[in-house]
């Protein structure tokens, strides 16, 4: 699995450093008398996958606009998802909805996106989880 940060100039709000992970499910033997420890990151994304009926690609970006992709490859399943929402969410102030990025102006998050449709809210909540899950992972490698 990899993520990348695909800037573009000026970045929206914080400038954003460029960050490329990649994660592999490493096979190994285990130890004698012991099983493999279940990899429960790989397992957790396949998980977020299916119970967001994600089964293809799905890219949401503006031209020229900076966006995060994260490609999934699972024997010989490959999974893009490329989106800008999170980036030019940050600020709490616009909405990434299927027609494009808005202003809230005033209206609440939730009762925006329950307008839109069930496939589009189904691969945003399945990007940003995956998006944490990476996060999280990066996270504890780094202490």
């Amino acid at each position: 699995m990899t993520v990348k940060l695909f800037p573009a100039g000026p970045l929206p709000l914080a400038p954003l450093e460029t960050m490329d992970v990649q994660f592999e499910r490493v096979k190994f033997a285990a130890p004698p008398g012991q099983d493999r420890p279940p990899d429960k990151f790989f397992d957790e994304i396949e998980r977020i996958l299916a119970s967001h009926g994600i089964t293809s690609s799905w890219q949401y970006v503006f031209p020229d606009g900076a966006y995060i992709r994260i490609t999934i490859e699972t024997g010989n399943r490959r999974i893009e998802l490329a989106s800008a929402h999170t980036i030019y969410e940050r600020s709490g102030r616009s909405i990434a909805t299927e027609r494009g990025l808005t202003s809230l102006e005033g209206r609440d998050l939730k009762q925006v996106l329950a307008k839109e449709s069930e496939a589009f809210r189904n691969r945003r909540i399945a990007f940003e989880k995956i998006l944490a899950l990476v996060s999280a992972r990066v996270q504890e490698n780094l202490r």
